[in-house]
């Protein structure tokens, strides 16, 4: 019976795919001074700061599994709130600038999954969320990352 190989991803890949992409979202010049929240767990944590980011894990799905190599399809969101006084074009500057980071991100996250076709993909954006007032301008992105999970 042979040994299995150790772990590189003991946390999941979904957990360490979101760790790189908040690392960028920190690390990125063009987002300095904002405030970057992952997953954030309260309403009232949204509300800290006239520029926010925040990254917020969706789904992980099974799409095939020959072998031991899972194809999976990772989702996130990736959201600003901007209450300056133009919250509009601040908060669409804001994400397109998270956007950015997250794009180029890419090399880091294929250095712990192995990218599949579409790599990454962003999805649809919306400007509004049902029920909750931001008290500014809002910008939410829906991303996918398709990946063989190497564990």
């Amino acid at each position: 019976m042979s040994a299995l190989k150790p772990d590189t991803l003991p946390e999941g890949a979904p957990f360490a795919i979101g760790a790189a992409i908040v690392h960028a979202l920190r690390a990125d010049p063009a987002l300095a001074g904002v405030t970057v929240l992952d997953n954030p767990k309260r309403a009232s944590d949204l509300q800290t700061g006239s520029r926010i980011v925040f990254f917020e894990d969706q789904a992980d799905k099974l799409i095939e599994q020959p072998g031991q190599s899972a194809k999976r399809t990772y989702s996130f969101t990736v959201g600003v709130i901007n209450r300056t006084e133009h919250d509009r074009r601040g908060a669409h500057a804001d994400y397109r600038a998270a956007k950015r980071a997250v794009r180029n991100c890419l090399p880091a996250i294929n250095a712990l999954v192995r990218l599949e076709s579409r790599g990454m993909v962003e999805g649809d954006v919306l400007y509004r969320l049902e029920n909750i007032d931001v008290g500014g301008g809002l910008v939410l992105g829906l991303f996918t990352v398709d990946y063989r999970d190497p564990g």
